[in-house]
């Protein structure tokens, strides 16, 4: 199973990736913000990011970038969640480095088929 960061501002948001993944056995941190998402990843070092793109402070798409500079960061698997679905976003979060998008409100399954294509 992966060790998974989620990092998304709205706390029921983090609570339902928190759930689902738990579920399926992945080791599951949180953070509210970028800058305690970089903190934990210095730390301690994931697998699978899933990064909400708009957050005060530091966007999803800056916390993506910063992330994959880290030693601990740069094999990190990432994934955009976001209600934004533009090309133009969806460009910018490649650009970035992430591989994945999943647009809010998801559906359960896709998230735990997007996460075991990445493992």
């Amino acid at each position: 199973m992966a060790r998974i960061l989620t990092v998304d501002d709205a706390p029921a948001v983090l609570k339902i990736l928190n759930l689902v993944l738990t579920t399926e056995g992945h080791e599951v941190t949180s953070a509210n913000n970028g800058m305690e998402a970089l903190q934990k990843i210095e730390t301690i070092g994931f697998d699978i990011g899933i990064f909400d793109v708009n957050m005060p402070g530091m966007t999803g798409i800056e916390l993506t970038e910063k992330a994959l500079k880290t030693e601990n960061g740069k094999s990190m698997k990432i994934v955009m969640l976001t209600t934004e679905s533009s090309d133009e976003m969806k460009n910018k979060g490649k650009e970035a480095g992430a591989i994945g998008w999943l647009v809010k409100p998801f559906a359960n399954e896709s998230l735990l088929k997007l996460i075991s294509q990445l493992i």
